[in-house]
């Protein structure tokens, strides 16, 4: 059952026209570079910061050009139970990683990478990162549940947002993180839809990353 709420613009399933498809695209293939380049940065590295804010802000923009482009706006309203199943959908993944991230421990092939992606928290500043991790929460939600949601057709959103998300997510080379990405991909895909919000989304996925940003590090 959806949340049972007023109708908005970004509620109704009308597509976009050629110019804002092209604006998706544009800023699909823009953020997958500027991903590939903050992740040759090395850990300590200043410039890390800046190139993560950077791709940030060309999930952000695009996505915000693509739905101008059409006259309309996104939606940002939800219920409380919306809310309710954001949070706990959120905790229940990190629940599931933190039991999965023992066993990876002892894997080596998938426990390396994990460990290289984590230096950027634990030789970096740790602040920074959780900021950077927080904006590109929401600025990937903006995208991939709210602009390119809307450039696909209804029926197929969800697999092809999710399919998308998690092969972005790969170019970081962490088996585990594109697993992740397909699960958390998944999930928010339903709350997308049952709620017709974008804040549900962007609830579960910051609780799950920062919550893994923060204890992932002493699992390992």
């Amino acid at each position: 059952m959806r949340d049972s709420e007023a109708p908005s613009t970004d509620a109704q399933p009308v597509l976009p026209g050629g110019a804002s498809r092209v604006a998706v695209i544009i800023t699909g293939v823009l953020a997958a570079a500027a991903l590939a380049w903050s992740l040759r940065i090395e850990a300590g590295d200043p410039w890390f910061y800046p190139a993560t804010f950077i791709l940030a802000a060309i999930y952000i923009v695009g996505s915000l050009v693509a739905v101008r482009l059409v006259g309309s706006r996104f939606r940002w309203h939800a219920s409380r139970r919306g809310i309710r199943d954001a949070v706990v959908g959120g905790v229940l993944l990190a629940l599931v990683f933190f039991a999965g991230a023992f066993l990876v421990r002892f894997i080596p092939f998938l426990r390396d990478p994990v460990d290289e992606l984590l230096d950027y928290a634990r030789v970096g500043s740790l602040v920074f990162v959780l900021i950077t991790t927080a904006v590109n929460g929401v600025a990937e939600e903006m995208f991939y549940r709210g602009a390119l949601w809307r450039a696909v057709k209804p029926g197929y959103r969800m697999v092809v947002t999710t399919v998308l998300y998690t092969a972005v997510t790969a170019l970081a080379g962490v088996p585990l993180l594109a697993f992740a990405a397909a699960a958390m991909g998944v999930m928010v895909a339903v709350l997308r839809e049952r709620t017709q919000s974008l804040t549900p989304p962007i609830i579960a996925h910051l609780i799950w990353s920062l919550t893994m940003l923060l204890v992932l590090p002493q699992v390992v």
